[in-house]
């Protein structure tokens, strides 16, 4: 956009300099100062075309975009009005401060000055002046109504249109992400309760309850991509219950939680499937007892979640491939990546028989804020 304005700028002006050297150069008679004039006139050209696609640029991007009238005739008529105005002002201050530079006379000064040999009086000069002072005002408005309406306009426009598309098509992809996770949550949440029904009838009942309290708080938090930490971490404790039934004391829970990340915005239905993983991948194979560690707090600007457990863990090897294996930690990766950017995609600890450990880092964002 800058190279549509300046560039047509510059090669006017460089155009209408060599033209007026050529012009000058046809009536030298070897005279140093009429040469020197007719380089004058060069960079003057030059520099003016500058200028006056500087009060162009201007008038595109701060004036028009602001100006409103009922028909394209009126905004068409408004516009030439307003371009006549700035460029008949820009116009005049340019050729003032040439003729301080040439030594042509002043657009408002009276003739005044020796003839020359080609017989160029004072008042052809002044004409001349003034005539310069009048040419570029046409040309340079028609390059400013037409350029904005066959070209700037239409940028600004698409531009609008680009970013709409954009942020439509993340919100349709986050929401599409967050889908995901439902049945997968459900099916292994029913597929605990299914392993409790012969078993313990009672503890099944129980856990279809919480099941019950996790759907409704999904339902209610459908809309919402950033919820308070604390609701998360209810979500996850309904869940966590689901799955002390089915392994009663071989599975415990630890949490260390920062108060003031409470109040945290993360993303919606992002705790639960770490938490789940850990459970599922980390404690289901080992052989005794196991632990889930969840851990928050502020630091400066971030806040940082870690979920951990104490199980089998895994070597280095195949911590590349690890978001291959399920939904969960995938579809996480993929909301922290559309949401925050590369920098806060989860972090992946783990060494054989050391257990496992994801850790998030996202940036700082309270309720009260947000509300």
């Amino acid at each position: 956009m800058l190279l549509l304005v300046f560039g047509t700028g510059a090669a006017t002006g460089l155009h209408l300099g060599l033209l007026h050297l050529a012009v000058f150069r046809s009536f030298d008679s070897g005279e140093p100062r009429r040469s020197f004039h007719a380089l004058v006139a060069v960079l003057v050209f030059f520099v003016g075309g500058l200028v006056f696609s500087a009060a162009t640029y201007a008038l595109w991007r701060w004036i028009f975009p602001y100006l409103r009238a009922r028909t394209l005739a009126r905004q068409i008529a408004l516009e030439t009005v307003v371009s006549l105005l700035a460029i008949g002002i820009v116009s005049l201050l340019t050729v003032e401060l040439s003729t301080l530079v040439s030594g042509l006379p002043s657009v408002f000064s009276a003739p005044t000055g020796p003839e020359r040999w080609i017989r160029i009086t004072p008042a052809m000069r002044q004409a001349a002046a003034r005539m310069y002072s009048v040419l570029p005002i046409v040309p340079t408005v028609l390059l400013t109504l037409i350029g904005y309406h066959q070209y700037w306009h239409r940028i600004l426009t698409m531009q609008d249109r680009e970013r709409e598309l954009t942020e439509l098509a993340a919100t349709a992809q986050l929401a599409a992400l967050r889908a995901q996770i439902n049945p997968h949550f459900l099916f292994n949440s029913l597929n605990s309760i299914a392993q409790l029904i012969h078993s313990d009838p009672d503890k099944a009942e129980t856990c279809v309850e919480r099941l019950a309290e996790i759907f409704r708080y999904i339902l209610r938090r459908a809309e919402k991509e950033l919820v308070p930490l604390a609701d998360e971490m209810q979500m996850a404790a309904a869940y966590l219950d689901i799955e002390r039934a089915r392994f009663g004391d071989r599975l415990r829970v630890e949490t260390t939680i920062d108060p003031r990340s409470l109040q945290q915005l993360i993303p919606n239905l992002i705790l639960q499937p770490l938490v789940e993983n850990a459970v599922k991948h980390g404690l289901s194979r080992k052989m005794g007892t196991g632990t889930v560690r969840i851990q928050a707090e502020v630091t400066e600007d971030l806040l940082t979640l870690t979920v951990g457990d104490d199980g089998l863990g895994m070597p280095a090897t195949t911590l590349g491939t690890v978001y291959e294996r399920g939904v969960g930690l995938r579809n996480l990766r993929d909301r922290l990546a559309r949401l925050y950017g590369a920098a806060h995609l989860p972090e992946i600890i783990s060494a054989p028989g050391g257990g496992t450990k994801v850790r998030l880092r996202i940036p700082v964002r309270p309720a009260e804020a947000a509300a």
